[in-house]
């Protein structure tokens, strides 16, 4: 564990789920989040095993600062199959993944929540338009919300060849629906959606071969104005992935008491980040952390 606030490292204890010769791993997929209701920082560990059937089942761990602990949890979702690639999305005490539904949701992606205070999955079933297109689950606005945009490679040539930009919602009668944001027709198979910055608008990253006099790897799309922004940053050769990331001074050593106050001692609106892991053959390149000011100035 790693907190680029203090620069403290931490070697967790080794996870209790592990492969074996009759149970090989199949995926593990990883999320970390504060959990408010109990003061904690939770890391969850969801690893899919592929059965003799040939499908896969899943088991799920939780590791806690606090407590210093991994812990397995009985919890399971059955409906769905992860989708690679993406880490949990922290939305309102909650981390968030893509998933493709099986049973009753089946021809259907759907999200799979898990409540890090109650330690409960939840299936969360996607607009039908998901099916089409490859999904990246994002925060907005403190709500969930999803990118769909158009697949590389699709089956039978079903594929979508546009943006969209879903929200989740509260209605006036309870409820929670998804309400399309945005529709972008004729979108590009090279502009791919990795997050979100300040919470409010896109990151985009370019892949494949592009023109780099005139194509950033990086750029923000505001879904309210559809304004388009590019980064001051260029990344060649290298695989890389965005993480929305707020600074934190909380300690990563656990013989200390967890703050009871707001986790985040800084004023967040000075200072919103995105922080970008990236890799050069298979190891870890450092960068700098974008930053904004309160002005909304782009820097490292």
């Amino acid at each position: 564990m790693w907190n680029p606030g203090t620069k403290q490292i931490k070697r967790l204890p080794l996870p209790l789920i592990t492969s074996s010769r009759d149970n090989p791993i199949w995926m593990v997929f990883h999320g970390f989040g504060f959990d408010s209701f109990n003061n904690d920082y939770k890391l969850v560990r969801i690893v899919s095993f592929r059965g003799n059937d040939a499908s896969p089942f899943l088991r799920v761990e939780v590791y806690s600062l606090r407590e210093a602990v991994w812990k397995e949890i009985e919890e399971r979702f059955e409906l769905a199959l992860l989708c690679g690639g993406q880490d949990g999305v922290v939305v309102d005490g909650s981390l968030n993944w893509a998933a493709i539904g099986l049973q009753g949701f089946a021809d259907r992606k759907v999200v799979i929540s898990f409540d890090m205070g109650r330690e409960v999955f939840k299936t969360i079933p996607l607009p039908p338009v998901t099916r089409y297109g490859n999904v990246k689950v994002v925060s907005y606005m403190g709500l969930l919300a999803v990118a769909v945009y158009p697949l590389v490679f699709a089956a039978n040539g079903n594929n979508m060849n546009r943006f969209e930009f879903w929200v989740q919602s509260d209605c006036e009668d309870g409820m929670k629906r998804w309400s399309n944001m945005v529709v972008v027709e004729n979108f590009s198979k090279s502009l791919v959606p990795v997050g979100t910055w300040g919470d409010r608008e896109l990151v985009f990253k370019h892949v494949g071969v592009r023109d780099r006099e005139n194509q950033s790897s990086l750029f923000l799309f505001d879904p309210v104005d559809h304004t388009t922004k590019r980064l001051p940053v260029d990344f060649v050769d290298i695989c890389f992935q965005g993480f929305s990331y707020v600074e934190s001074l909380v300690s990563c050593d656990t013989t200390r008491e967890l703050p009871t106050s707001d986790p985040f001692d800084f004023d967040p609106l000075a200072m919103q980040s995105m922080f970008i892991a990236a890799y050069r053959n298979g190891k870890p390149i450092p960068l700098p952390t974008l930053t904004a000011d309160s002005a909304g100035n782009l820097s490292f």
